[in-house]
Formats: C-alpha cells, structure tokens, sequence
C-alpha cells in the first residue's frame, strides 16, 4: 500500500498566487491543483481564505481612507475657525485652544511659523485694545466740554450720543492706518423726529436726536472732531501698533489659507487613524 506523503501548509504568497492566477489567468482550481499537485478541495478553500482576506484588507483600506479625510477635513475646518477669528478680531484664543483640533494642528506642524505668529498677534491686539479703550476715555470729556447739547443724552432724550465717541475712535484708527478715514466714507443722515427735532446718524454711528434749529452746528462739531482727533499725539503710535498687527494677521492668514487650500497636512496627531 503506497503510504500517503502529506503536503506542507499553504503559504500565504502560494495562496495569493493561486487566487490571480484563477482571476487574471482564468485557471480552475482543477486545473491549479493538477499542476500544482495539491488536491483540489486543497485548492478551492485556500483561493476562497485569500479573497475574503482580500476584501477585508480592501474594506478595511476604504474605512482608514475614509477616516483620513474626515480627519483632514476637520483639521481644514479648524483652520478656518481660526483664520475667521483672527481676522475678526472676536475674541481671546483661550476657548479655541481648548479644542481638540488645536491640539491636532499643532501635532502636525510643529515648527510652522503659525504658532509663532499667534504668540505675536495677541500680546498686539491688547495693545491695540488697551489704546483704543484709553483714548475714548480721554475723548469722552473732550466732547462734553464742547457739546451745545446734553453728552451722553439720556435715551429717547435730546441731547449727542456716545456714538460720537465711536465714530472718532473708528475714524481715528482708519487714519491711523493711512486711510482716508470716515468723512470719505459716510455721510450724514438725517431722519425728522417728533417735537420739531432731528435723528442725526453719520455712517452707521448715531450722533444724536438735536432741535432742528442746531443741526448745522452739530454737523459742523462732528467734522471739527474728526479733524481734531488725528492731530492728537498717540495718532502715530497708534498707526505703528496697528500695522504691526495687522502685518502679523495677515501672515496668519496665508499661513492659514495654505492648510485650508491644500486639504492635507503633514506629520501625525494623536488623533490620526492608525
């Protein structure tokens, strides 16, 4: 009786070998078998183990594919979060540095210039903040001394808004800025009001509700103080704090807009897919 030699395990690379030839080449698993000299159940059940091997590799490649570009795509729309706060000027950066997705960015791009700049950008706009908010302080008695009418009027009285105050502190920084400030860039409204009076708006800043006889003279104020509130002395500092700010914003958003443009980004995160 001729003993029976048993054949060795199938490799794996023997496995995938025989599933393209029966794929691409169109062999049977008789066929295989035959050449092979393995028997044919032999044959059938190592190309079916090697194409669901396949489609689990498969599958599981679209599921990490898949994941990758949902991470990509929130690291992006972080980016544009950020790149809208900066510019907008909305806030503190404490509460987006709370999110994950911060902590991802900086995962991946360590050593971009981005976070340099971001250490840059809010120390400046304090400042910018902290000088605004000290010259409305010194420009609130300037104009009570030379309003004609009651400053700051109470509501629904006569008498100039604070919205003057607001105006000069916008006009004195777009100046500031070399701009050509806002008496190129508004004009006076003037709405009738009851009680023989007059609402008057300059742009989108509210002046004040004045009897209608003193109209021209609270025009005539509103343009003297624009014109007085740029030859004060902070003027220059001011233009030299807001273009340092302004320089810093604005590679912080081409820094910005290269992440968000190119849709990936380099390096790994905690976050990545494995």
């Amino acid at each position: 009786m001729t003993r029976r030699i048993k054949k060795p395990a199938v490799r794996p690379e023997l496995r995938r070998e025989w599933l393209r030839r029966n794929e691409t080449e169109g062999e049977s698993p008789p066929e295989i078998a035959k050449q092979d000299g393995y028997d044919v159940r032999t044959v059938r059940k190592q190309i079916e183990i090697e194409r669901q091997e396949r489609e689990r590799r498969e599958a599981r490649s679209i599921v990490l594919r898949q994941a990758l570009e949902k991470h990509y795509a929130d690291i992006c729309t972080f980016a544009q979060k950020l790149d809208s706060h900066i510019t907008g000027d909305t806030g503190s950066l404490s509460t987006i540095k709370s999110e994950p997705m911060w902590i991802a960015l900086r995962e991946h791009m360590p050593r971009s210039l981005l976070w340099k700049n971001l250490e840059r950008w809010e120390p400046l706009r304090e400042e910018v903040r902290q000088a605004d908010s000290e010259l409305r302080r010194q420009l609130e008695p300037s104009v009570r001394r030379k309003a004609p009418l009651p400053f700051p009027k109470p509501r629904r009285e006569i008498g100039l808004s604070m919205g003057i105050v607001d105006m000069l502190s916008a006009h004195f920084k777009f100046t500031a800025q070399g701009e050509v400030g806002l008496d190129r860039r508004a004009d006076f409204r003037l709405d009738a009001a009851d009680q023989g009076t007059t609402s008057i708006d300059y742009g989108p800043f509210t002046i004040g509700r004045v009897p209608n006889t003193r109209v021209a003279e609270v025009k005539k104020l509103v343009l003297d103080l624009m014109s007085e509130v740029t030859t004060r002395e902070e003027h220059v500092e001011m233009g030299r704090l807001l273009a340092r700010s302004e320089r810093v914003k604005r590679e912080l958003h081409e820094e910005l807009m290269v992440i968000i443009l190119r849709r990936v980004v380099p390096g790994r995160c905690r976050y990545c897919p494995l």
